[in-house]
């Protein structure tokens, strides 16, 4: 048989596979997540997370430090309350868990560590949805406005990057503008989530507190059903 073309030589062996993996599991490459609450909360385990914690604003940095020392100098956080309301308007209140901690780590590794952290508002508005409602419908351009002034509150507490993960059109260049307009051109944004209407946030919802209290998410998730369609999301 005369065939050239045989692409089992690159998997002839580990030593071959290794040289030739082009995806490469790096820690070097890797984000860790935390969950932080609020000043004089208690440690608690996430009961759907056996192992992960949400951890209390005043006594982060110290838990951390045994991280750091393991060489985890990359992390995401996500802010935990008990304050929520239609706006979400503990997202860029100085009292924030996230900009409280962000500011502290800062303060002590400077750009020795490398911090991210999350723009979305589940995590606090009453209603538990990634946006701003009217009359009982995602308000997606008055939901941009609000992300982008967490986004510049986060990003002035030293925040390296943020991570949009609300999945409103036009959310990324709405704050990236308003980054550039607030003199923070050097702050990243990641946007970490292409989020589809999927059980599997369940976990995360429970870590955060941030399931929705009526409807669900479909209408500005994606449908995995239909990866390539840009979808118009309106409702909740």
């Amino acid at each position: 048989m005369d065939m050239s073309n045989r692409p089992h030589r690159l998997r002839r062996t580990k030593t071959i596979r290794d040289l030739a993996a082009e995806t490469r599991l790096d820690p070097h490459k890797m984000i860790m997540p935390y969950f932080v609450t609020e000043k004089g909360a208690n440690r608690v385990e996430i009961e759907s997370m056996p192992g992960i914690y949400r951890d209390p604003a005043d006594k982060f940095t110290e838990l951390f430090k045994a991280d750091f020392d393991l060489g985890i100098n990359k992390i995401m956080l996500f802010g935990v309350v008990d304050k929520k309301d239609d706006t979400g308007s503990m997202a860029d209140d100085p009292s924030n868990p996230v900009l409280q901690v962000t500011t502290e780590l800062k303060n002590q590794y400077g750009d020795n560590i490398f911090v991210a952290t999350d723009i979305c508002l589940c995590e606090y508005t009453s209603s538990g949805h990634c946006g701003i409602i009217t009359n009982g419908e995602i308000d997606n351009d008055k939901t941009l406005d609000r992300l982008a002034e967490i986004a510049i509150a986060h990003a002035r507490c030293g925040a390296d990057c943020v991570g949009p993960s609300d999945m409103m059109d036009g959310r990324i260049g709405h704050i990236r503008q308003a980054l550039e307009g607030n003199s923070l051109p050097d702050t990243i944004i990641l946007a970490y989530t292409a989020k589809y209407a999927s059980a599997y946030y369940g976990p995360f919802r429970d870590a955060a507190g941030s399931a929705p209290q009526f409807g669900d998410r479909s209408s500005y998730q994606m449908d995995f059903r239909a990866r390539g369609i840009v979808r118009t999301r309106t409702r909740p």
